[in-house]
């Protein structure tokens, strides 16, 4: 997952100027020619929790009406189950998807000419495919989840994984139950009990703390690469502590409590903001927590994850191809209780006739 970071003007010099965007579709190792195969849209979706990626384009005016068949057997090579890698950018192009076709629709119509559209998901995506059950018993919650992210990866869905590169998973030794679940249900349960996040990018199937990190990925003026941002800041479903109940070996209560918000910026926390939430007590059970410690690191990791709803926002910009959900991201050039750092979310790049656009979701648990 890339780490760094990026100046416009840096980006606009690679790029020269953002002008003519240009794509790149790979399909099983072999470059779709574009020049003869006409795409007329295509947008590739980036999530960090929540949903997996994808990617769809549409291909157009490639249908022959005399031998009722598509040219350049275009049908054919974007069948089904193809592993399917997208770049996109200008003059230079950057990865921006790793993943495999997983549908594909032939659409004829009346009023125009047949399409074809073709849609991708990552491999995120085919973890949830994979359904049996898992009883941890005494092996490590690291471990399991490296496992689950190994199958995707062996399945050739994914080229990499990272797991917990801080390892904060170490302090949780409770055993892990998945039953009736996929794969990738069971992945977003674990990540929302450790605060944590799970995205997957250029074929990279990420699991980490990546809201406790706060190097922003770039800055955006308004009117210099930004084209628009909203933010919007709500109380609704946030309360001001957490208390998480479990069972110690010899089945006697333990409980942990959370009632400061350990990530989401420099600014105040909902309950700051509106003091009368301290009083609005979020209380779980677990039937995993063995320990009173390890009941407050579970009511930590839920109240921060509860945080993180507070701000939220949109935001569309010039096509930029490093822009990836997991990062912050600063907005600048507008009031200061809008300026500030926020964390990417959702990023979504759209190719079509009028251009390539980034548009990207983001938000925080704490606002000036």
């Amino acid at each position: 997952m890339d780490q760094g970071s990026y100046k416009i003007s840096e980006l606009e010099k690679k790029y020269e100027k953002f002008l003519a965007p240009s794509i790149e579709i790979t399909l099983d190792g072999k470059k779709l020619d574009t020049s003869k195969t006409p795409i007329t849209e295509l947008e590739v979706e980036l999530s960090a929790g929540g949903s997996a990626g994808g990617c769809t384009f549409t291909v157009d005016s490639l249908f022959d009406y005399e031998k009722s068949e598509w040219k350049n057997e275009i049908a054919k090579t974007v069948k089904v189950g193809t592993k399917l890698e997208v770049s996109g950018g200008y003059v230079k192009r950057s990865p921006l998807f790793y993943g495999y076709v997983d549908e594909s629709v032939m659409e004829h119509s009346n009023a125009g000419a047949p399409k074809l559209k073709i849609s991708g998901i990552d491999g995120l995506g085919f973890l949830m495919s994979c359904n049996e059950p898992i009883y941890g018993g005494k092996t490590k919650s690291k471990e399991i989840i490296t496992n689950i992210l190994k199958k995707s990866v062996a399945a050739g869905f994914a080229k990499k994984f990272t797991v917990d590169s801080g390892n904060a998973l170490k302090e949780f030794t409770t055993p892990l139950v998945k039953e009736r679940m996929d794969d990738f249900r069971f992945l977003q349960l674990l990540a929302q009990r450790y605060g944590m996040t799970v995205t997957s990018i250029d074929g990279e199937l990420v699991f980490d703390a990546l809201w406790k990190e706060s190097e922003s990925i770039i800055k955006l003026t308004m009117g210099k690469g930004l084209l628009s941002f909203t933010k919007r800041v709500c109380l609704r479903n946030q309360v001001g502590k957490v208390v998480v109940w479990g069972r110690d070996v010899n089945e006697k209560f333990v409980q942990g409590t959370a009632a400061s918000v350990k990530t989401g910026g420099k600014g105040k926390s909902a309950a700051q903001l509106a003091p009368g939430l301290k009083g609005a007590v979020l209380r779980e059970f677990s039937e995993f927590a063995r320990t009173a410690e390890e009941c407050t690191r579970l009511a930590q990791a839920r109240l921060d994850g509860l945080s993180m709803n507070l701000v939220s926002g949109e935001g569309v910009c010039i096509g930029i191809p490093e822009l990836i959900p997991g990062r912050f991201i600063t907005v600048d050039g507008m009031e200061s209780e809008t300026e500030g750092v926020y964390f990417l979310s959702k990023v979504t790049h759209s190719f079509t006739a009028e251009g390539y656009y980034t548009r990207f979701e983001v938000k925080g648990g704490k606002t000036e």
